[in-house]
This record gives C-alpha cells, sequence and structure tokens, in this order.
C-alpha cells in the first residue's frame, strides 16, 4: 500500500518538475527573441532630447513612436494650445487654460526616460522635462505623461509630476 502511494507520488513530482521546466524553458526562449526588437525600436527615441519653441512647431511628428508622438503633441498644445489639432484633441483641460499668473512657457524641452505600463490600456512615459515658464509645475523636471489609446494611436489623458 505504501508502495503504491510512493510511487504515485515520485511520479507525479516528476510530471510537475517536467511542466515547469518546459514552461520556463519556453518563456525564456520567447523573452530572449522579443528582447531585441523591442530594444532597438525604443533606443531610437530614448537618450535623445527634443527641443520646441513657440515660434517653431512643426506640423508633423518626427518621432518613430506613436507613443512619443502623443507626448510630442501634448508639449506643443502646452506652448501653444492654438495648434492644429490641440483644441479638438482629448488632451487634459488644464492645458487650454488660459491666464498670465500660469506663466506658460514658450520654449520647452523633453527627453524620454522610462516607459511603464500601468495596465494593458494605459501607460506612463517618464520624461526629464526643461522650460523656461512655470506652468503648474509641470515642465521642469521629472515629468510623467499618462498615455490611453485613441483608436489607431495613443493620446496624453494626464500629466503629474514627482520629486526623486
Amino acid at each position: 500500500m505504501w508502495k503504491k502511494i510512493l510511487i504515485s507520488a515520485v511520479l507525479i513530482i516528476a510530471i510537475l518538475a517536467g511542466l515547469y521546466w518546459f514552461k520556463n524553458n519556453y518563456q525564456n526562449k520567447q523573452e530572449t527573441t522579443a528582447a531585441p526588437s523591442s530594444a532597438a525600436s525604443s533606443a531610437s527615441f530614448e537618450d535623445k532630447v527634443y527641443t520646441y519653441d513657440v515660434s517653431a512647431l512643426p506640423e508633423s511628428c518626427q518621432l518613430n513612436s506613436e507613443m512619443a508622438c502623443a507626448v510630442e503633441f501634448a508639449v506643443k498644445c502646452t506652448l501653444n494650445p492654438d495648434f492644429t489639432g490641440c483644441r479638438q484633441s482629448k488632451l487634459p483641460k488644464f492645458i487650454f487654460m488660459d491666464d498670465e499668473s500660469l506663466d506658460r512657457p514658450t520654449q520647452m524641452s523633453f527627453k524620454i526616460k522610462k516607459i511603464k505600463p500601468v495596465a494593458a490600456d494605459m501607460v506612463e512615459i517618464h520624461t526629464d522635462s526643461t522650460c523656461n515658464g512655470n506652468w503648474f509645475g509641470l515642465c521642469q523636471g521629472n515629468i510623467i505623461y499618462v498615455l490611453v489609446p485613441d483608436g489607431e494611436s495613443w493620446r496624453v489623458k494626464d500629466i503629474y509630476a514627482i520629486e526623486i
């Protein structure tokens, strides 16, 4: 009786160990094949500083990422709320506030530090930003842009700053 129980337990442990090994081995191979392609695409716009001036805003996005283009569009609308497409967009409403005490910047730059998936339909893009204004404190230092899907592309849903 004990021999049958012992043999059954050893057999079950062996099967579970084999399944565990197969699962981990299969997932590791998938991660190593997927990692280089995502690293190559993210390295093309990370580690670069993008600078914008209200007097010379480019009409189209030159970045090769829909997410980075969404951040760029939010920056353009921050500098000039009357920029093409800004008023019709679903950007946060505070971008369009018009008050001289807000000290809206006329120059702004950002560098993408990290892209952090929060959920299946939400991503945070962490940036190092500088500007020549104050604007709610949302253009100097560590600024985070919260992105959500918008049809075939992405849009900025919220912007906030953190201190490190």
